[in-house]
């Protein structure tokens, strides 16, 4: 059974991932003990934990501050993301896997075709972060996948925000380019393969931090 601080965490980093408490907004440590129906310590306890990782600011006598992120700061988590991707692809090729071995990430292609056939942009985001997080994961490399997600944690709610600002078109080639990169990891060439994660990434940093500086959208 998880901690109450703990499942205290998981839940205020939902809010803030989801919006609910959008960027720059406050956090009232009372009324969160509330609405969770626990004390104020294990509050207290997620909010110092969720400080640690960049998620709010705690300050004294001015509240609990969601943190905002520029396009700066995008850019920045998506090129530390980038890294790491482009490694697990590189080790995951190497590893010669099966389309069986496979399998999570030809589920998400699948969400994200028939997300695009629905017209629902959360159901594609959603899938697209199912891909990348598998293919982490898919790498064996249990810090490589720890630090990974903990990046796209931080940038979720920023992440979505420039998802939805783009177009179908975008979508429909972003879902080839995923669609293609397994084709090239079960080539089994770890360089192929990394070099082409790492145009794919590129590409993905350009048009979604882009479409955040065309909007004008100082802070996600």
């Amino acid at each position: 059974m998880p901690r109450a601080s703990d499942s205290a965490y998981s839940e205020i980093k939902s809010w803030i991932q989801q919006g609910e408490v959008p960027p720059g907004g406050l956090i009232d440590e009372a009324e969160t003990a509330k609405r969770l129906g626990i004390s104020r310590t294990p509050v207290r306890e997620a909010l110092l934990r969720l400080q640690t990782e960049g998620f709010v600011e705690i300050g004294r006598g001015k509240g609990i501050r969601v943190l905002p992120l520029s396009s700066t700061d995008m850019r920045e988590i998506y090129q530390v993301i980038s890294g790491l991707e482009v490694v697990a692809v590189s080790v995951l090729a190497r590893s010669r896997p099966s389309s069986e071995q496979l399998e999570t990430l030809f589920e998400a292609v699948r969400r994200m075709e028939k997300a695009i056939a629905d017209g629902n942009v959360s159901d594609w985001g959603d899938a697209d972060e199912m891909f990348h997080r598998e293919l982490m994961r898919l790498s064996g490399n249990r810090k490589l996948y720890e630090v990974g997600c903990q990046m796209r944690d931080f940038a979720l709610r920023a992440h979505m925000v420039a998802l939805r600002l783009q177009t179908d078109e975008y979508r429909k080639s972003s879902t080839d380019s995923h669609a293609e990169l397994i084709r090239s990891i079960l080539s089994r060439s770890g360089t192929v393969a990394a070099e082409c994660h790492f145009k794919q990434r590129l590409r993905g940093e350009d048009a979604l931090v882009g479409v955040v500086d065309k909007f004008h959208i100082s802070t996600l």
